[in-house]
């Protein structure tokens, strides 16, 4: 007796799917619709954001003299004043973004006269006030 053949194809393979070990065809997987894990971003430490270093000096210098300010960090300069701004008769202040490291500093009446003592220093982000002393006309 003569065998029966099949005049029928086997199914095609669907597109995308993974053979398995025993010719069965699997279904594609589905994709996972949550995203891959991603490294945090780490920002660095935050500078004191919207601070300010402020410096005032208390004094009275008289009509028609100003105050300067010298030194280093927060854009001064030993060799160039910086023009105060003169808030009352005997208050003069500036100020500066909060930066990485301490201003040192120093007052010079109208840009000219050093005041005596020692060099001042202001700490990131605070608020410095003095009374410096210039010496006689």
């Amino acid at each position: 007796m003569p065998t029966k053949t099949s005049n029928t194809k086997p199914a095609a393979p669907i597109k995308g799917a993974a053979k398995t070990t025993r010719g069965i065809v699997a279904a594609p997987a589905k994709k996972s619709s949550t995203k891959p894990a991603t490294k945090p971003v780490t920002k660095p430490a935050a500078k004191a954001i919207g601070k300010k270093t402020v410096i005032i000096a208390r004094i009275d210098v008289g009509w028609g003299n100003s105050i300067y300010l010298r030194g280093v960090g927060g854009g001064l300069s030993w060799d160039v004043g910086v023009l105060m701004d003169n808030l009352k008769k005997d208050e003069w202040t500036w100020s500066c973004p909060a930066g990485d490291g301490p201003i040192t500093y120093k007052f010079v009446r109208n840009d000219a006269h050093w005041a005596l003592g020692p060099d001042h220093i202001a700490t990131p982000g605070e608020t410095a006030i003095s009374v410096p002393q210039f010496p006689a006309w």
